[in-house]
């Protein structure tokens, strides 16, 4: 089918029109071809390059194919492709240029002022809207003035700071776009504010699950949706909202014309689930909703890769197959047996493997070919390093078939391995061999000879050609070269615990990709004092630690954020102290030392737990007997270390071990010197700043199995940050770190867990909020009983009210107060809620994540703002006095996005949908 620009504005949102507007303004759009019944193209993305294929099957069902996770995750017509579609109209790509005046056929934005008449609503119903636009001098220029210029130059034409117009037809749905969240929109004489929303949602009293279907039933809401100028609206006093954004998703505007008419709507099951992402911006569920209740698992996907072509070009095809379903595309078209749905488990497609093995194919080299609808390798060299050293790895987890002449048999790859021999009290035996891929032994004197003359490609048997893997020269002999290694009889022999690396080495030279652990067995002996259900792989987890600190004393958990380390901590604890009699000592910052007694009191409530913190703790030392646990802060231990270091204890357990990443602190020195049987690390956040964050960790977890400082720093620190052969400097240091160092993800472990966890964090006030406290709890007692007394109940009310929120702002910040003072003191002194905030920031970020952060209170906000900013951590904030809502919203989404968005309870209490963020 034949198209044109129009094509693309109306299939399109206006989000991604704009976005695609802008991406070709920009110059982003590399390649771009036309066709009749589509396009294709290439735009950049920051460091990525999208790769565009569109075929328009009619006006508004635009097949579209696109690497970002927006087209991933609907299907939509995406600002890529709406950027590649112009360029190809415009038959070619925009050359980017230094910046200079706006060609005459591009608007110029300006800020402006929309008035409306008194009787707007009255005339919208009817499909009509006059309004008078002036020019705001000074004023800032939104994202919303952004495109009601866009609006004027294309459809008024206008060049006059001020001017009426008159709006009916096709011409009001773009010009209601365009002034959707402007903040300068007012109507009748009084100029009274008009709130101009888009993303509203239809609210549902009930979600019914019938037999093999989902019956939705409309709530009554107060203002009823009305279906104007090819939309959905919400028109009432000084307000106009919008439903949804953009186009709805084609099965779901049947689904919205009956239920905006207050009808109920009964739609197949299958359909509901598959559909349901994209509808619920659009639909607001009741939150008793049985749909709030399921677990969305992702189905484990099968890849069936196929090969054909020579040593100079190869060309690919990659499938993937759910069960019985026919095979598909990686993130592109539908499975036909998903989502499936097992009593509270929906079984979805499993997005992360598929863009997984996409990443192992572009890792490889390959580059998508649009032409043969898969994916290309060229050059001999390339072709060569991928038959010898990917393919194997592919072949052990996919199905591969070649076509024509297998490849695979004209390249062999001579690899090491390890062959394990024996082990045991404290000894392990092995051998090193090479063998070629199809299992001949090559001796180690011809590989050495080959690597020394400088050639890693010789001639084999056959005509065939032999690559030497890499391995030997980037991770074996390295590696050899930093453990106790000694040969008898003709074979190695190392200590257990270097031959726990070992080990890993050959996990690691077998199936690099294979996470050895989660395939260990699991099981745990719960110790008798927990009251605990544990996880699966929380006892996996406890079953490891214990592991690690009885054989080799010390362990770094590394779990992400609310996969349960506490616990799992609290469990080998309790192990021990079962195992043997002793004190157990726990640091923690001191605002997480609550949270750890609560934890002790919830799952070992039989554990006498003890706090050595703040004053009076002389008097609580005294007290400490064998199976006690000791809590204290950092900053306690370095003031208390002369009393630690007079005594052993069975375990020390350091929480947020990341403030251990400066080996040259007091903390970080004091905790290294503590005598201990066991010695244990949590974090979620290993490595941050650099590599040596983790070397620091380690000198308390296991001493000297990193190497001094200077021998860190010269294996692994510097190469590292000078970028030189960084990727096989970074395998080394994981296999060397692995054996003692535990991270595991949710979506690893536990994908059955619900999308949302709730988790309290208690937080002790400081002395100084202390103190404000209670002066303000006796003078709002005084005030009140005072107002009571005279006989105005009310206004005791409004007082008691006030002394409520008075005390509220103290226990957040005292910054919140407005006293200047207190604006002056440390963080740690005037609020522990914003300390421990702060951490948590720090291990979201560090660890990927994007958060939201809410408070009822603006000015903490801008608080918060000012920490997270001094610590150069990008965020964004939302407010009653934010007038570009929808640009903010659209910066968090991006995958390159700020990690952080500060929202007011207010500003962000509806219409917000930010599926971007995951704390």
């Amino acid at each position: 089918m034949e198209w044109n620009e129009n094509t693309l504005r109306t299939a399109a949102s206006w989000q991604a029109y704009k976005e695609g507007k802008s991406l070709f303004d920009l110059g982003a759009v590399s390649e771009a071809k036309a066709g009749r019944s589509g396009w294709q193209g290439s735009v950049r993305a920051g460091k990525r390059l999208m790769r565009v294929s569109v075929t328009v099957k009619s006006p508004t069902d635009l097949e579209t194919r696109c690497g970002c996770p927006e087209n991933q995750r609907t299907g939509a017509l995406c600002g890529h492709a709406v950027a590649a579609g112009l360029a190809a109209r415009a038959g070619g790509p925009a050359k980017a240029g230094p910046p200079g005046p706006a060609p005459a056929a591009q608007a110029v934005p300006k800020a402006w002022a929309v008035v409306l008449p008194e009787n707007w609503r009255q005339a919208l119903r009817r499909g009509k809207l006059a309004a008078n636009l002036a020019e705001e001098k000074g004023a800032e220029i939104t994202a919303a003035d952004e495109r009601l210029s866009g609006w004027v130059h294309r459809e008024a034409g206008e060049t006059k700071p001020a001017f009426a117009v008159n709006i009916d037809g096709g011409r009001l749905t773009a010009f209601l776009d365009a002034i959707c969240e402007h903040p300068r929109v007012v109507a009748g004489p009084g100029r009274k504010p008009v709130a101009m929303e888009a993303g509203a949602r239809l609210r549902l009293a009930e979600t019914e699950r019938l037999e093999g279907e989902v019956r939705l039933i409309p709530a009554q809401d107060e203002l009823p949706w009305e279906f104007v100028a090819g939309c959905h609206w919400r028109i009432g006093e000084g307000m106009l909202a919008r439903m949804g954004e953009g186009n709805p998703p084609k099965a779901l505007g049947p689904v919205i014309a009956l239920l905006s008419a207050g009808q109920p709507v009964t739609v197949p099951l299958r359909t509901f689930l598959a559909e349901l992402d994209s509808w619920q911006g659009w639909l607001d569920f009741a939150p008793g909703s049985w749909i709030n209740t399921l677990h969305f698992i992702p189905a484990v996907p099968t890849f069936e890769l196929s090969l054909e072509g020579s040593l100079q070009k190869l060309s690919a095809r990659l499938l993937v197959r759910y069960d019985s379903a026919p095979a598909v595309k990686p993130g592109a078209g539908s499975v036909a047996d998903l989502p499936l749905l097992e009593g509270d488990i929906c079984r979805v497609r499993n997005g992360t493997s598929e863009n997984q093995a996409i990443e192992r194919l572009a890792h490889a080299g390959f580059r998508p070919d649009d032409s043969r609808d898969g994916w290309t390798l060229e050059g001999e060299a390339a072709v060569m390093a991928f038959v010898a050293h990917t393919l194997p790895h592919l072949a052990k987890g996919w199905s591969v078939k070649e076509i024509g002449r297998p490849l695979s048999k004209q390249i062999v790859s001579v690899r090491p391995r390890i062959e394990i021999l024996g082990s045991g009290e404290d000894w392990l035996s092995f051998d090193l061999k090479f063998e070629t891929s199809d299992g001949i032994s090559v001796s180690r004197d011809e590989v050495r000879r080959l690597l020394a003359s400088g050639r890693k490609v010789g001639s084999g048997s056959g005509g065939r050609r032999v690559i030497v893997s890499d391995e030997m020269e980037q991770l074996v002999d390295p590696l050899f070269s930093e453990i106790d290694l000694r040969q008898e009889g003709g074979h190695f022999i190392t200590s257990s615990r270097s031959g726990e690396l070992i080990r890993e080495i050959d996990q690691n030279l077998r199936n690099p990709h294979k996470n050895s652990f989660l395939t260990e067995n699991t099981a745990f002996p719960i110790p008798a004092t927990m009251v605990a259900e544990l996880r699966p792989y929380q006892l996996a987890g406890a079953r490891w630690l214990a592991d690690r600190v009885n054989r080799y004393g010390g362990a770094l958990l590394a779990d992400d954020m609310g996969l349960g380390k506490t616990v799992q901590t609290i469990a080998l604890i309790e192990h021990l102290l079962e195992s043997s009699a002793g004190v157990v000592v726990v640091v923690a910052t001191a605002s997480l030392l609550g949270n750890w007694q609560a934890e002790f009191g919830r799952f070992a409530p039989s554990r006498t737990v003890r706090i050595l913190h703040g004053p009076g703790r002389d008097a609580v030392r005294e007290r400490v007997v064998e199976g006690d646990v000791i809590l204290t802060s950092y900053g306690t231990l370095a003031r208390d270390l002369a009393w630690h270091l007079k005594r052993r204890y069975r375990a020390v357990v350091v929480d947020e071990a990341s403030l251990m990443r400066n080996p040259d602190t007091d903390h970080a020195k004091a905790v290294s010197k503590l005598q201990a049987d066991a010695r244990v690390a949590l974090t979620g956040t290993p490595v941050e700043n650099g590599v040596r964050d983790l070397w620091s960790i380690f000198r308390f977890i296991q001493p000297g199995w990193l190497g001094g400082r200077a021998e860190f720093k010269e294996r692994y620190e510097a190469p590292i940050a000078a970028g030189e052969s960084a990727g096989p400097v970074m395998e080394r240091l994981r296999l060397k770190a692995s054996p003692f160092l535990l991270r595991r993800t949710k979506e690893e472990v536990a994908p059955e867990l619900p999308s949302k966890i709730l988790i309290d964090e208690f937080c002790d006030l400081s002395a100084d909020q202390q103190t404000v406290y209670r002066e303000l709890l006796a003078e709002g007692r005084k005030r009140v009983d005072a107002i009571s007394d005279s006989g105005n109940a009310g206004a005791a009310r409004m007082q008691m009210l006030t002394s409520l929120l008075r005390l509220r702002q103290t226990c957040c910040d005292l910054a919140l107060l407005g006293n200047e003072r207190f604006k002056q003191l440390i963080v740690s002194r005037r609020s522990a809620k914003l300390e421990r905030l702060l951490g948590l920031i720090e291990e979201a970020v560090a660890g990927n994540h994007k958060m939201l952060i809410f408070s009822q209170f603006r000015t903490q906000l801008l608080e918060i703002q000012k920490c997270v900013e001094e610590r150069e951590w990008p965020c964004l904030r939302l407010d009653g006095q934010s007038r570009n809502r929808q640009d903010l919203v659209d910066r968090f989404q991006k995958s390159d996005g700020p990690p952080v968005f500060l929202i007011s309870l207010k500003a962000g209490g509806y219409g917000l949908n930010l599926t971007a963020a995951d704390t």
